[in-house]
């Protein structure tokens, strides 16, 4: 049972983030129910207020918590701090894994800690070559994709880059 922590409700990258994290999982093979999804806008502050409003509603149903970003699951990290749970060498039966994405410095910190599961890389490289490249092809007239090692999403207007799990081996 997880709650999902989303960026803002209209931005295509939160929607992705949150549909893909949960299909992934539940092919392979995790069953996988939601018992909360709060909006949180990318945002630490509302993450941590909403953490605190949903473990004291539903603190024994929350097995997992997956954020859209790194600072909403420093967010919900910190407010399950203040229940016991997930601080650095406390109880193991008071862990809930808890999940974000960009591998950022802080999250980082967090999962040396102990704190925190897992993010994941967003690879910020590859994301500026395909805007350069489907860039140059507009300007030269061509099809966007021409050239390129890339496809159209199920959307038609949108191409994915691969995440990457981090990894504290690399």
């Amino acid at each position: 049972q997880y709650i999902m922590f989303q960026g803002n409700p209209d931005n295509p990258e939160a929607l992705a983030r949150t549909e893909y994290s949960v299909r992934q999982a539940r092919e392979k093979g995790v069953n996988m129910q939601q018992v909360g999804v709060y909006v949180c806008d990318w945002d630490e502050t509302l993450a941590r207020q909403a953490m605190n409003l949903a473990f004291q509603a539903q603190g024994e149903e929350i097995e997992l918590v997956i954020a859209n970003n790194d600072a909403m699951a420093l967010g919900a990290i910190s407010a399950l701090a203040g229940f016991g749970y997930n601080t650095a060498g406390g109880d193991k039966a008071k862990f809930i894994p808890v999940v974000g994405v960009d591998a950022t410095s802080q999250a980082i910190a967090a999962i040396k800690k102990g704190v925190m599961s897992a993010t994941v890389i967003q690879d910020g490289g590859a994301m500026g070559e395909a805007i350069a490249r489907l860039t140059l092809n507009a300007v030269g007239g061509k099809d966007f994709l021409d050239g390129t090692p890339f496809s159209w999403d199920e959307s038609g207007i949108a191409i994915r880059i691969p995440y990457e799990p981090f990894s504290l081996e690399r």
